[in-house]
Parts: C-alpha cells; structure tokens; sequence
C-alpha cells in the first residue's frame, strides 16, 4: 500500500471515528433529555408533584463547558505551562539527538513550547489571588 494512501487513511478515520463518537454521545444526551422532558409534562398532566431536576450530564461534556471550568480553576496555566514545557524540551532533545541535519537545524523550535509554558507560570504568578490580610 502507498504510504500517503496508508496516512491519509490513518489521519482521516482516526477523525471520522471522533466525529462518530461525538455524534453518539449528543443524539444519547438528547433521548435522555427528551425522555426527562416527558416524564415531567405526565407528571404535570396528572397532578402529580415534578420530580427533582437530575444532574443533565457530566459538566464538562463540551469544548466550551470545558474552557470555562478550566478559568473557573486559578491554577490551570500552572498545569498548562509545565505540560508545555516538558513537550518543548522533549521536541528540543528528540530533534537534536534525530542525527539529521535538518532536524538539527530546527530543533530550536521546540523553545517555543518551553517558552510558551514559562510565560503561562508567569501569568499564574502576576494573576494569582492574593492572601487576604
């Protein structure tokens, strides 16, 4: 088989498989939702007291859920920053112990994770709450 055939393949059905997964999850999230909206209108029909609202799902279920309880949290760009740093400097290293010349040339690129992970911990550091006195 062709190699480009061969990646092209591997990249794409690793996306229509994610695609796939995510399509599953909300058609579920919404049966659910309808079959809760439902019991409540019986409920309401018959005179009887509406059950409780369940929790709808985890939280962070989508991308911007996920982005806003990541602000909510003080110390991410900790974590964030120390992630980025450790895959610059292994980006660095992997492409300067490569043996090739051009990879030689541009292992520098991997400061730029380094230096994007000192300037998250920096941010961390200027924006942090301070104690209360």
């Amino acid at each position: 088989m062709n190699p480009l055939l061969f990646s092209l393949f591997w990249v794409f059905g690793w996306a229509v498989l994610l695609v796939v997964i995510w399509h599953l999850r909300a058609s579920r999230r919404e049966r659910r939702m309808a079959l809760i909206h439902k019991e409540r209108m019986l409920a309401m029909e018959k005179g009887i007291p509406l059950p409780e609202l369940p929790e709808y799902g985890d939280p962070r279920s989508t991308l911007a859920e996920a982005v806003v309880a990541a602000r909510v949290n003080p110390r991410w760009p900790l974590g964030v920053g120390a992630i980025s740093i450790l895959l610059g400097v292994g980006v660095s290293v992997a492409l300067a112990f490569s043996g090739d010349s051009y990879h030689n040339q541009v292992s520098s690129f991997g400061l730029i994770g380094v230096f994007l992970g000192v300037g998250l911990i920096l941010h961390y550091f200027v924006t942090r709450p301070g104690t209360k006195e």
